[in-house]
């Protein structure tokens, strides 16, 4: 219940912020209206911009104090990458890359607190980049349990054409943030498109990404999760493996994987 309260006052402080800004711009107003250069109907446009580009950045601010709470740094023998905080039942239950967690059956997960803590690879997906880490409830520490909140997905589908008609009419060109270890960043949804290295339908975003962020999550306005982060597209002669365009899971193929490792078990 805590934990839900807390997610609940951290997506009513981004309303807060908006209601916040939005009453200060008729001073915004004001003050363009004593410069005789500037028509008032230019002013008041600026001005609203202004205020627009404020609002989205610090309601992303907010967005990203409740998304760092639900990601993790994963460490699996010589190999890291990030992870999102799927499930808090009998244990953590932690969702990343599949390509990362076929390593090895153990995991060091190192949370905001840099407190770390041992997990087990659960399973992961004969289909999609996706694999599960647990750490068992008795390992699970009063401090991580105050540190983290367990990731709110949309399971949108995105597999019909008018699935993703709909998805497009409700996100497209909608804000969000990227979140992996270590590294953020905010961009825009482009689409859900098929690609066949993944094997399925992904979210495609406007949005950096590099290594190291792969298994991290996309956040949207709301705070809620749109995605996994599995890879980019890297330009050919890139020296880095850093991406302009990212390509992430959708939710509901998680949550799907997860139902079908849960019954496995």
């Amino acid at each position: 219940m805590r934990k839900a309260l807390c997610g609940f006052l951290s997506i009513l402080a981004v309303f807060g912020v908006v209601c916040f800004f939005s009453g200060q711009s008729h001073d915004h107003k004001k003050q363009f209206a004593v410069i005789s250069c500037v028509s008032e109907r230019t002013a008041a446009s600026a001005a609203n911009a202004a205020v627009v580009r404020g609002m989205e950045d610090m309601r992303m601010q907010v967005v990203y104090q409740l998304a760092k709470r639900s990601v993790v740094k994963l460490i699996v023998k010589d190999a890291a990458a990030s992870g999102i905080i799927w499930k808090i039942e009998d244990g953590i239950v932690i969702v990343s890359s599949r390509h990362l967690l076929m390593k090895d059956v153990k995991a060091q997960v190192v949370f905001g607190n840099g407190e770390t803590l041992a997990a087990e690879v659960a399973g992961y997906s004969q289909q999609y980049d996706i694999g599960f880490a647990r750490i068992p409830e008795e390992s699970v520490t009063n401090s991580v349990l105050r540190e983290i909140y367990e990731a709110v997905p949309v399971l949108y589908e995105a597999e019909t054409e008018s699935a993703k008609a709909e998805f497009g009419q409700k996100y497209l060109e909608k804000r969000v943030l990227q979140l992996g270890e270590a590294c953020f960043s905010t961009g825009s949804i482009k689409s859900l498109t098929y690609m066949p290295l993944f094997n399925t339908t992904v979210l495609e975003t406007a949005c950096f990404s590099k290594a190291g962020m792969s298994g991290g999550g996309v956040f949207g306005e709301d705070g809620m999760l749109l995605g996994m982060i599995s890879g980019g597209a890297v330009p050919e002669d890139a020296t880095e493996r850093e991406a302009e365009i990212t390509y992430s899971i959708p939710p509901v193929l998680i949550a799907a994987e997860y139902e079908r490792l849960a019954k496995d078990d």
